[in-house]
């Protein structure tokens, strides 16, 4: 069997407390380099709580700092931060927002979606 690398979009909803989902989403999207696939990481619902500036002390923030020395893309659903009043410059740095068209665009452009 041959390998062939894939686009994948790693879908992050759940909340970055209470739950380990959030935390693995991040997990996953490194392990994804590894296997030698391009992901991008997209924060939509509560899910974008993840990256506010405040989260500081979460393990996430080991995980960002990894996942950007591969070049990984993150995104946010500017739909998701509006419904929750949360504004850009409250964000941790390098989150590209997404209207929803572009939402709808990455998954539909991404071969694989894995949801946490």
């Amino acid at each position: 069997m041959e390998f062939t690398e894939r686009n994948v979009l790693i879908l992050i909803r759940s909340k970055p407390y209470g739950k380990i989902f959030n935390f693995e989403g991040w997990r996953t999207s490194i392990g994804m380099f590894g296997m030698d696939h391009e992901p991008t990481i997209l924060f939509m619902g509560d899910g974008v709580y993840a990256l506010l500036k405040e989260m500081k002390d979460l393990p996430i923030r080991m995980f960002k700092s990894t996942y950007e020395s591969f070049d990984g893309k993150i995104c946010a659903s500017k739909k998701s931060l509006d419904e929750r009043s949360i504004d850009s410059s409250e964000l941790i740095d390098n989150v590209e927002i997404l209207d929803p068209e572009s939402v709808g665009n990455l998954l539909s452009e991404n071969e694989i979606v894995v949801t946490f």
